[in-house]
């Protein structure tokens, strides 16, 4: 296969970095958060399923249970299921879609919102600890990239 180059740009090069960096960030992420997470659904009083709920209606609020499932790569009954008690607990609300009264959207709830600030709080305390264990130009450029790295995805987002 031909490698595409543009203005002396290798993109499969680039691509594979990217490809990469996506693994070093997944195994980031269990490293870190995902080893905080026993303490933190603890604190909470959630469980790990539930918490993955909230975490993604506050990345997409008014989505659909159907939408939600695949996000979660769960079955839709399953989900309802659990659904319905986080509704009654006041973690998640349903409301109508205005641009179509058939179908329902799901949103935080009160509780949820709550939840969701304090693993934010908590998250934020552990990355800090886990950044003042780095030397001073590690963290500069760690943090540096980082908010390179957020400000590119957030356009392709966009």
């Amino acid at each position: 296969m031909k490698k595409k180059k543009e203005n002396g740009i290798n993109f499969k090069s680039n691509a594979q970095m990217m490809m990469e960096m996506i693994n070093i960030m997944s195994l980031f992420t269990r490293k870190t958060v995902l080893s905080w997470m026993p303490e933190l659904m603890e604190s909470l009083g959630v469980n790990e399923e539930r918490f993955m709920v909230l975490f993604e209606l506050n990345l997409e609020p008014g989505v659909s249970l159907k939408s939600l499932s695949q996000s979660l790569m769960v079955s839709s009954p399953s989900l309802s299921i659990m659904i319905n008690s986080m509704v009654d607990q006041g973690l998640v609300s349903r409301t109508q879609d205005p641009e179509d009264r058939r179908k329902v959207l799901l949103c935080l709830g009160p509780q949820g919102k709550k939840c969701l600030a304090k693993s934010e709080e908590y998250l934020s305390n552990q990355f800090e600890q886990y950044l003042l264990s780095l030397p001073l130009n590690d963290r500069e450029e760690l943090i540096k990239f980082s908010s390179n790295l957020m400000n590119v995805v957030k356009k392709i987002l966009a």
